[in-house]
């Protein structure tokens, strides 16, 4: 009965997650419509200066770059926020889905292997864009850096593992289609 509980509980996180996600979501939009479109208007003057948002690293640049405030930066900053916030919120939105359907059935159910199958694409298709357009931006980004005495390097294949996972997922989806299969015989031959 305890771990019916904490579906129903993580099912309710998830809806609050899902909210959260979709007030950022209003919020990113404005900033970056006002800083695309309107960079003369006190909405975006508001919003100034810009920080981009990096997943992997830290930037902080004494001054502010020009990079910051060109249109095609912004752009694909607008772009990679709106595609990692569309994840969240399906990704959200469809747990919270399978974690009600696992308080209130089972786990067992061809509704869940839609739910699981679902977060597999979304995984590849939204997951996938959104981290490598971040790693296009952190690129640009850090090749404004002017570094005596070394090199750096950045790695921009760390799409690779939203891609793998939601191949996993589709591969749970499918195994869980089996099992399903094998629980309704089960319950037809009693």
């Amino acid at each position: 009965m305890k771990w019916k509980f904490g579906f129903n509980l993580l099912s309710k996180v998830c809806l609050i997650l899902f909210y959260i996600m979709a007030l950022l979501f209003v919020i990113t939009t404005l900033e970056h419509v006002s800083l695309i479109w309107f960079s003369d208007s006190a909405l975006a003057k508001s919003f100034r200066p810009y920080e981009p948002i990096f997943s992997y690293i830290q930037l902080t640049f004494q001054n502010h770059p020009d990079l910051y405030d060109e249109k095609s930066f912004l752009t694909l900053s607008f772009i990679s926020m709106i595609t990692n916030l569309l994840f969240l919120m399906l990704f959200f939105w469809l747990m919270r889905k399978l974690l009600k359907n696992i308080y209130l059935k089972s786990l067992f159910l061809y509704q869940n292997v839609s739910i699981i199958w679902r977060l597999g694409i979304v995984t590849i298709i939204l997951g996938t864009a959104s981290t490598y357009i971040d790693e296009q931006i952190t690129s640009r980004t850090l090749d404004l850096l002017k570094i005596s005495n070394a090199t750096i390097d950045y790695s921009t294949l760390n799409y690779i593992d939203t891609l793998i996972g939601g191949m996993i997922l589709i591969l749970i989806a499918s195994a869980l289609k089996y099992a399903v299969n094998a629980v309704e015989e089960n319950e037809q031959t009693i």
